[in-house]
């Protein structure tokens, strides 16, 4: 019953015009009284003037109503009426009780604009809104401002420019605000008030904009949605110029403020009706935030516009909120989808390198197998066959048996993947990589250096590791084979520093161009005519993800040289 009534009171507000029933009137020799028009006192100035409010109460509806009075309270000289100040706003409960004429005596020490300004509210909003607007605003400002610092954050994780237009756009709405706040509580702004309120504005509906055409993909999706889109951010930066030079806005002078938000409302709409299914969260947002600033422009309803504009817009941030937040959860969806594929693809990349490194690590003992068994044979032919000599080749073919059989021992450990973090020195994960590459480095007869100036021991992954390090080696080489340097060479510096290991992998292929060496990193980015551009994607990644730690690459006078920090 309580909720219903509270609900049946807000309704009633809406109708009834109490305005009917007063007339303010203006006196500067406290005996002539003329009614107070805006544009005569708007630049006129005066030291002495007394305010009439003439109440017809056959003309007030039946239900409680106040008059706010917002003025120099410092310099009231007198009044009739009965009034208590809440936030510095002076309330007049309008009753038969309260003269029919009431009177309000200003004097100022100096001339100057009369500051009077006056608004008839009923007891809805004196009870629930006027009593608590601090606690209004607070929540209100508290939403958007985790909003904007939320999504600021949420850009520079991840570079994304809706994310930084939505953050900057709550941020100048917040700013936007406070200013209607702070001007709420003064008889009328100062032209720099209003033009550095104006200049929030504008930025804000700038930004909405721009969060508009990048949320929505209009650029590829809506093509003359973006162009008209586009038209309005220019009209706004052109605005913003205008401010500069008449200290408020020519663009919303004329144009409505719900109109921007209308607009996107249809935008939003038309994106839903091309196949954007989370469209329709963005084009309510909007279209909440057009009902409650049409209302408030219009006064369909008898409540303050501010304190709509503070109820709609903190509830525009809630729901977009939701939808980025849902949206984010997509992409991290999807970006560890695209994660998963690249790791699937390294690996069959990678078994195919182990594959073609088993193959040529077997051809020599292989050979040697075959002349063993051609030995035999020949001595079997001519009856030479002694049982010294058949146990001396059984055992030099086991001795190769045994080779080829730590072979596939080697790269199954190495392509192993470990469930849990082991301690390990980072020398020895270098080395199993070593153990791998060293034979076709000695086959393209490419020298590789390995020195250790101070070892750690850490704990993680260490095939993670010896595969990073594996990926180097095998890109230094390529490189080499591809410029056919002379002398070619790779060097591997283990170092540690500040608690932190050092691996430095240099070889001296006279360097990486610097028109592509700031993208190397990139996934699908290679060089190579037959690369596939993850290597160093999915190093990087395992590095920064596994190891927390940080990888990067630099040209030297000889070459390239990658340093990790681990």
């Amino acid at each position: 019953m309580k909720y219903i009534a509270f609900l049946l009171l807000f309704i009633s507000s809406v109708y009834g015009n109490p305005y009917k029933a007063i007339q303010v009137l203006i006196s500067e020799n406290q005996h002539d009284y003329k009614i107070a028009t805006y544009n005569e006192y708007k630049h006129k100035r005066v030291q002495d003037f007394v305010i009439k409010v003439k109440l017809d109460f056959s003309k007030l509806p039946k239900d409680e109503y106040f008059l706010t009075l917002v003025s120099n309270i410092n310099s009231l000289e007198y009044t009739n009426a009965n009034y208590e100040i809440i936030n510095n706003i002076m309330a007049i409960k309008l009753t038969e009780n309260n003269p029919n004429e009431l009177f309000f005596h200003y004097t100022y020490k100096e001339p100057k604009r009369a500051e009077f300004r006056w608004k008839i509210i009923n007891s809805f909003e004196y009870t629930y809104f006027l009593k608590y607007e601090g606690f209004l605003y607070g929540i209100a400002y508290g939403i958007i401002f985790c909003a904007f610092l939320y999504y600021l954050i949420i850009f520079f994780s991840t570079f994304m420019p809706c994310f930084l237009y939505y953050s900057l756009m709550q941020f100048f709405v917040l700013l936007s605000l406070m200013g209607f706040a702070y001007v709420s509580y003064q008889a009328y702004p100062t032209p720099i008030t209003q033009a550095v309120i104006d200049t929030f504005e504008t930025l804000s509906f700038l930004l909405t904009l721009l969060f508009a055409q990048a949320i929505l993909n209009t650029k590829k999706i809506m093509p003359y949605v973006h162009w008209l889109l586009t038209l309005f951010i220019l009209l706004n930066c052109i605005d913003l110029i205008i401010i500069g030079f008449l200290k408020y806005s020519l663009l919303y002078e004329y144009l409505p403020f719900y109109f921007s938000f209308l607009l996107l409302s249809f935008v939003g709409v038309f994106a839903l009706f091309k196949g954007d299914k989370y469209a329709i969260v963005y084009a309510l947002g909007w279209f909440i935030v057009c009902c409650f600033i049409f209302i408030a422009e219009k006064s369909l309803i008898d409540i303050s516009g501010i304190y709509l504009v503070h109820i709609g817009t903190p509830l525009e941030s809630l729901i977009f909120s939701f939808a980025l937040g849902y949206k984010l959860r997509m992409m991290i969806k999807e970006k560890n989808e695209k994660e998963k594929l690249l790791i699937h693809q390294s690996k069959l990349a990678s078994m195919g390198e182990m594959i073609n490194n088993i193959a040529h690590q077997w051809r020599q003992p292989l050979t040697h197998l075959g002349f063993i068994n051609m030995d035999l044979q020949l001595a079997f032919e001519e009856h030479a066959l002694k049982k010294e000599y058949l146990n001396e080749k059984l055992e030099e073919s086991n001795q190769q048996l045994d080779f080829m059989s730590k072979t596939i021992n080697n790269f199954r450990d190495f392509y192993k993947p470990h469930k849990h973090k082991e301690w390990f020195y980072v020398s020895s994960a270098i080395q199993n990589a070593l153990d791998i590459m060293t034979p076709l480095l000695n086959k393209e007869e490419i020298s590789i250096f390995f020195t250790i100036k101070k070892d750690l021991q850490i704990k993680a992954y260490e095939n993670e590791l010896s595969q990073v390090v594996l990926n180097l080696i095998t890109n230094a080489k390529e490189a080499l084979i591809q410029k056919q340097i002379q002398n070619p060479r790779i060097d591997i510096v283990l170092n540690e520093k500040q608690h932190k290991a050092i691996i430095c992998v240099q070889d001296n292929a006279l360097g990486i161009s610097n028109t592509v060496i700031h993208e190397i990193f990139n996934p699908y980015f290679t060089t190579k005519e037959k690369g596939s551009g993850i290597g160093l994607y999915m190093s990087k990644i395992i590095i920064e993800s596994h190891f927390k730690g940080k990888i990067n690459v630099t040209n030297t006078q000889e070459g390239a040289c990658f340093t990790i920090v681990l």
